[in-house]
């Protein structure tokens, strides 16, 4: 046969199977990598999107907390005052301090059930 004949009929498409398979197999490869890539870039994106979640949780809960605090402190300050008030009023409208006069002499002693309570200025 003449060669030239030969290299006439020759198809020029002609890939092997074995190029066939190598070729996919590095698709593969390039699609697998950039798939695990896609995932791992999401995984730090929401990664990072509940670091600010809980950040900006714990900020509101530490604002919360001294408002709590601020709050409990006016809190005890109103008991205080209110029991103030209470007791001056109790003293002053009570039937029994009434008819009392006022000490002439800041000098005393107070004795009850046989205990001595002194006071002098």
């Amino acid at each position: 046969m003449n060669p030239r004949v030969i290299i006439n009929n020759y198809d020029k498409e002609f890939v092997s199977k074995r190029k066939q398979n190598k070729d996919n197999f590095l698709l593969n490869i390039k699609s697998t990598y950039s798939i695990l890539l896609t995932v791992v870039v999401a995984l730090l994106l929401y990664y990072v999107w509940i670091l600010n979640v809980n950040a900006t949780k714990g900020y509101n809960i530490r604002q919360l907390e001294i408002e709590k605090r601020n709050l409990l402190m006016e809190k005890e300050l109103l008991d205080v005052k209110i029991a103030e008030l209470e007791s001056l009023d109790n003293i002053q409208n009570k039937e029994d301090t009434k008819w009392m006069e006022k000490a002439e002499n800041n000098d005393f002693l107070v004795v009850k059930n046989n205990v001595a309570y002194t006071y002098a200025d």
